[in-house]
């Protein structure tokens, strides 16, 4: 092992390592992941962050080749960002007085180690500088889903007498029946449904197309909506499940501001359009759902993500099981005794 592992030194020590910019690799990296069937929004990504820091780089007076990336620097743009309030330079959010959050470090942790990786394996540089990197940690959050009250409320609010009230109803109802990605169910098409078969056809992260189940509530709603309000948009040659207005497709960031009205309109100040993904997965698992169908629903690659949730689950039934311990129960007056005892 150790001698291969010489050979191997020796190799690299003899591989001629072009000079190049550090804002060429970054171009040249964006060629790549195009290359590679990434979508536009994960190359968009990547830039960005590479982008941040060789902002970091020019102001602070690093060497801009990317024969000096190195992971001294690297660490002191992770402790750089630690400290950067939110929305720094955002050209219409202004700053905020809290710093960028644990997650967002993470993220730009993990898009340098991928550009190094990258860079590497180009010969742009003789070994993996950001190899040892370790990914900062992230507090684990108990997620809080919508309660059934909750729902409610925001549901009741929204007036379903026009188009876009009943197109918002639809909309957020199946959300939360199928915990569908915001980008997931903006990119419906008719042709995706089969709501007779009860379930949709969507196309995920890393253009990995899966098929999610909805309940019937949900499909009757469908069926209505399309047959009743969405026909009205009949004239016009767009195929998208949800239009707006103007009988165009409905966007991201267009559900995203539907639900920031919807937030202030029902007074659930909390709510966001990713939340009925996390309030799906949860009520998914306490109905008695396993977290193998969960996986393949939500589309995620491992189970990592959806133990999250099994983090939640716990907690709750702990609650459910200090409300009908049968032994508590039959103990009542002991308890309030030993209470008044302490």
């Amino acid at each position: 092992m150790e001698y291969k592992v010489g050979i191997r030194k020796q190799i690299l020590k003899k591989r001629k390592i072009p000079a190049m910019s550090m804002d060429k690799c970054i171009c040249g990296y964006s060629v790549s992941n195009l290359a590679d069937g990434k979508s536009l929004k994960t190359v968009s990504w990547y830039e960005y962050i590479l982008r941040d820091y060789l902002k970091y780089l020019k102001v602070n007076g690093y060497s801009l080749d990317i024969s000096s990336f190195s992971i001294e620097v690297v660490r002191s743009y992770i402790n750089h960002l630690r400290n950067r309030r939110k929305y720094t330079g955002h050209p219409h959010i202004p700053r905020q007085e809290s710093t960028v959050s644990a997650e967002t470090v993470r993220c730009h942790v993990r898009g340098l180690k991928a550009f190094s990786s990258w860079i590497y394996q180009e010969s742009y540089v003789g070994e993996n500088r950001l190899v040892n990197l370790r990914q900062p940690r992230v507090p684990t959050k108990i997620m809080t889903p919508l309660t059934p009250a909750e729902i409610n409320q925001i549901l009741h609010c929204i007036k379903r007498d026009t188009y876009t009230g009943e197109r918002n109803y639809v909309l957020t109802v199946t959300l939360l029946d199928t915990g569908l990605r915001v980008s997931e169910i903006s990119g419906i098409k008719l042709r995706d449904l089969d709501i007779d078969k009860g379930h949709i056809r969507v196309m995920g992260k890393g253009s990995k197309e899966r098929v999610v189940p909805v309940g019937r509530y949900v499909q009757a709603l469908l069926i209505k909506f399309i047959e009743g309000w969405r026909s009205k948009m009949a004239d016009n040659d767009s195929q998208y499940l949800f239009l707006t207005i103007g009988k165009r497709p409905v966007t991201a960031n267009a559900i995203k501001l539907i639900f920031k009205k919807l937030a202030g309109r029902s007074g659930i100040t909390r709510l966001h359009a990713h939340l009925c993904r996390h309030t799906f997965a949860i009520n998914y698992l306490l109905n008695g759902g396993d977290v193998f169908s969960l996986k393949e629903i939500l589309g995620h690659t491992t189970l990592e993500m959806v133990n999250h949730y099994l983090h939640f689950t716990s907690s709750q039934i702990t609650e459910q099981h200090r409300k009908y311990s049968p032994m508590d129960r039959i103990n009542k007056d002991r308890i309030s005794a030993y209470k008044r005892e302490g």
